[in-house]
């Protein structure tokens, strides 16, 4: 299995994020890449590439075009207006009433186009963006070209990113854009399988009302998790998509055997649904000990979770997603990949 993987990412480092009463440092942070690589390389995983530049084309498939402009201009803007070396987010959000296009404030901008204050710029924010995307396009354009998987390792993650909203430390949705790739290259279905901790918000939003590519998620319901406000077992689709999404939302706590048979339930959905290609929503959050997570999942079960991915037997595309528990995650990433080789 080739690994896509860029460096580009690194620069994205040094903000804050608020957890409950505190300012902490980011847990997506530029150390989650190393050590994810270096757990691959005592696996046997040595095919590493680097991405292919892609232009817009494929992100305005997928996002609007003022969103984009925001995520390419809002360091500039506060940086103009604060000075180098800090951080920007948003210190108030966009409400019902409040309906007008953000004009060039950088306040108004990331007001209207952010969600909450895990998605922070600093200077080298917007390289990694658009490393990230690259690496899932390059991974996709392998898929097309007759290999059968491939990991994209993106950072920044993509899956909480909708058409024109970022949040959850996700700025562009990689695993959307290749999903639309594939769709733009001939591929006729596809499907999302998500299985981080949280809902894949994001993805499902774009594609709730469309029969082409068909999503399925596996998280930790929304009474009790973020993003709080999706993910229901009750939202199946809109108009064209009616049927096409699937959520599996569990509670906190919840284990490997309840875990895995929601899995299965997924699986057969997809297997019924017949894609030409999965895309994996790869989050390992649902480990017992990951800081953001609220599941018991072990180091082995995942193992287990790359070995039943594979059953479905179609060309399959790892996109990274969530992940923070530094001491086990690049086992717990590796025992995916590996138990899919298997």
């Amino acid at each position: 299995m080739k690994v896509i993987v860029s460096k580009d990412h690194q620069g994205h480092t040094g903000a804050k994020e608020m957890r409950y009463d505190q300012m902490i440092p980011m847990s997506e942070s530029p150390d989650r890449v190393d050590i994810i690589l270096g757990a691959l390389n005592e696996s046997g995983f040595f095919d590493l590439q680097k991405p292919v530049v892609f232009g817009l084309d494929e992100v305005l498939r997928i996002h609007d075009p003022d969103f984009v402009k925001f995520l390419k201009d809002c360091y500039t803007l506060w940086e103009r207006q604060f000075g180098p070396n800090g951080f920007a987010t948003a210190y108030t959000f966009g409400m019902r009433g409040m309906d007008q296009k953000p004009n060039s404030s950088v306040h108004s901008m990331l007001s209207c186009y952010t969600f909450d204050v895990c998605v922070p710029f600093v200077d080298g924010t917007l390289k990694a963006i658009n490393s990230s995307k690259d690496v899932a396009l390059t991974g996709a354009k392998l898929i097309i070209g007759g290999e059968r998987s491939i990991f994209s390792l993106c950072r920044p993650p993509g899956h909480h990113a909708s058409k024109d909203l970022a949040g959850g430390y996700c700025y562009l949705n990689n695993a959307a854009i290749v999903a639309q790739y594939y769709r733009d290259q001939g591929i006729g279905k596809v499907a999302i399988l998500d299985i981080d901790y949280h809902h894949g918000n994001g993805s499902q939003n774009i594609f709730y009302e469309r029969a082409d590519v068909l999503f399925t998620s596996l998280h930790c319901r929304p009474e009790d998790e973020y993003p709080f406000l999706l993910g229901y077992q009750n939202e199946t689709g809109l108009g064209a998509g009616e049927n096409f999404n699937f959520n599996f939302p569990m509670p906190l706590g919840t284990t490997y055997t309840v875990w895995e048979q929601a899995l299965v339930c997924a699986i057969k959905k997809i297997k019924k649904y017949a894609p030409e290609v999965i895309v994996v929503s790869l989050g390992v959050d649902t480990f017992i000990d990951d800081p953001v997570g609220g599941f018991k999942l072990l180091s082995e079960d995942f193992s287990d979770i790359g070995k039943k991915i594979s059953q479905l037997q179609r060309p399959t595309h790892f996109i990274m997603e969530g992940g923070y528990a530094k001491a086990e995650l690049g086992v717990n990433v590796s025992n995916v990949l590996s138990g899919f080789m298997e």
